[in-house]
């Protein structure tokens, strides 16, 4: 991690946030990851009962993250430079929950690709918004991001398992009302309540990436979001896939999911006492070594119950790489634009990379199977340890990850 050195920023007065409010954090990340769950395991099984190919499915996977790139800079910025982070939290995850419905009647490849551009321009933006918020609490606060962040595991979990256990191929529509209902309502309504700190210092946001780009080991922290996100992106987009194609059903679909995202929980519990003993660059690059080692298990398994069985590794693994990188993006960003810092992140990961992995995850798809495409996944993982390993030795010498 870059050393550079920084100082938490101070609420203005009367501002002061008290632990008490983090209950809202809480149950923001409780609702929005159920909403989640209820839809990330299931849309490509549903685009495959509208009659959609491989490459279709790929397209509309990684067109949106484009406009994720654009989406959560410009909304991070947004709520930066007026301090209207609630409001703008609110507007996105109303917009997404309101569009979310219009699934119910649209057909077709293209209706089905606008609309879905439409809703990420608005989602998209909303977990970088809640970890810039989260970030500046636990600094004011001393509390953990970690046991924050986990009740959005625990959403995920209950529904991704909970609706693969009863939903089937002929009654996915439950999945927009679910997802729709729960960000339009639930999370538009905790938005406003957020504890969101006013920075009384402000960085000019041109001034302000520049200042980041030139931090020592940024830029290939950046580069290493965007290859993580495109292995992330073969693996999610087709996981769901792959397993009905090897004979699982539905019912195990949600299961995998709700695998992953279980054993999250526990890590992310401990998050601050597993920061304090290792150093985040090392909890990044033993995470992308071990996506990669998992998606290569999972490319070779010839039975829906071997992936299931490797599931949880990727949890464990997940919830140590994620709270570092969110560390990471808080703490590079200058006074005043912690979201957009977040922001960039999600840009790279979600966006840019997640557009590169959709795409080359949908012709591998047709062309080869599910098998090639989780080794495609696995290799962008390994080339992001590279990167992310040879930008911090160039910059910071002998104290890489691995020592």
């Amino acid at each position: 991690m870059s050393r550079m050195s920084w100082t938490l920023q101070r609420p203005l007065a009367g501002q002061q946030t008290a632990p008490s409010r983090l209950w809202v954090a809480k149950l923001y990340y409780l609702v929005f990851f159920t909403a989640i769950g209820a839809i990330a395991p299931f849309f490509n099984v549903y685009l495959g009962t509208q009659g959609l190919s491989g490459t279709e499915i790929g397209l509309i996977g990684s067109l949106p993250p484009i406009m994720a790139l654009l989406a959560n800079p410009f909304w991070g910025a947004v709520a930066d430079r007026w301090q209207i982070h609630q409001q703008v939290l609110a507007l996105c995850t109303l917009g997404a929950g309101v569009i979310s419905f219009a699934f119910l009647w649209t057909t077709g490849f293209w209706p089905i690709l606008i609309l879905v551009v439409v809703m990420v321009f608005f989602r998209a933006p909303a977990p970088a918004l809640v970890d810039s918020a989260v970030m500046d609490i636990v600094g004011r606060t001393g509390a953990s991001y970690g046991r924050q962040r986990l009740f959005g595991s625990i959403g995920f979990v209950m529904a991704s398992y909970g609706l693969g256990q009863i939903l089937s191929t002929r009654d996915l529509d439950a999945i927009f009302w679910i997802h729709g209902l729960l960000l339009a309502i639930g999370c538009t309504f905790l938005a406003l309540l957020l504890p969101v700190e006013r920075i009384a210092q402000r960085t000019n946001l041109i001034t302000g990436l520049k200042l980041m780009r030139k931090q020592a080991g940024y830029t290939s922290f950046l580069a290493m979001n965007v290859l993580m996100g495109a292995g992330a992106a073969g693996f999610i987009s087709f996981i769901g896939l792959r397993i009905l194609a090897l004979g699982g059903t539905e019912a195990q679909v949600g299961l995998a999911y709700a695998l992953n995202a279980i054993t999250e929980i526990p890590v992310m519990f401990a998050g601050a006492a597993l920061l304090a003993r290792f150093r985040p660059s090392r909890l990044i690059v033993v995470g992308l070594l071990g996506f990669a080692a998992v998606y290569s298990f999972m490319a070779l398994a010839t039975s829906p119950i071997w992936i299931l069985a490797a599931s949880p590794l990727l949890g464990l693994l997940y919830a140590g790489f994620w709270m570092s990188v969110v560390t990471y993006a808080s703490k590079s960003a200058p006074a005043g634009m912690r979201a957009t810092g977040q922001a960039l992140v999600s840009a790279a990961q979600g966006g840019l990379g997640w557009a590169l992995g959709s795409i080359v995850g949908g012709m591998l798809w047709d062309g080869f199977g599910g098998g090639a495409v989780l080794f495609a996944a696995a290799c962008a993982m390994v080339a992001a340890a590279l990167v992310y390993v040879v930008g911090h030795r160039r910059a910071h010498g002998a104290d890489t990850p691995a020592a």
